[in-house]
């Protein structure tokens, strides 16, 4: 069950940038809110490519290592976290929340 969303620009073009970007910022939201303690946080990426990157620091771009080491480091201050593969087609709620934020000058974000 969703119990936060948030949405705005992610500050790149390339398509798996911004999607690591999102899981940083998923992170972050997690770590700010007093959830980290009792939950699991289960993020949902739509690349495999992604995912891969996720659970497996050897496959891991060089030239995206700092936005890792920030994951790396929000993860160890942060309880259970688990990476799920989804079907991109169809997470409607993830893609209206991704045209929504490309006019957002800033991140909205909100939870619950």
């Amino acid at each position: 069950m969703a119990r936060g969303i948030f949405s705005g620009a992610a500050g790149t073009n390339v398509t798996k940038e911004a999607e690591i970007e999102v899981v940083k910022i998923a992170l972050e939201v997690f770590e700010s809110t007093s959830w980290k303690c009792s939950n699991s946080l289960v993020i949902e990426v739509a690349s495999a490519m992604v995912f891969s990157w996720c659970i497996n620091k050897g496959l891991r771009p060089w030239s995206l290592q700092a936005i890792f080491l920030e994951i790396e480091s929000t993860k160890r201050k942060t309880g259970s976290i688990v990476f799920s593969l989804v079907d991109r087609n169809g997470n409607d709620l993830a893609f209206s929340l991704a045209l929504a934020g490309v006019n957002r000058t800033q991140l909205f974000k909100v939870w619950w």
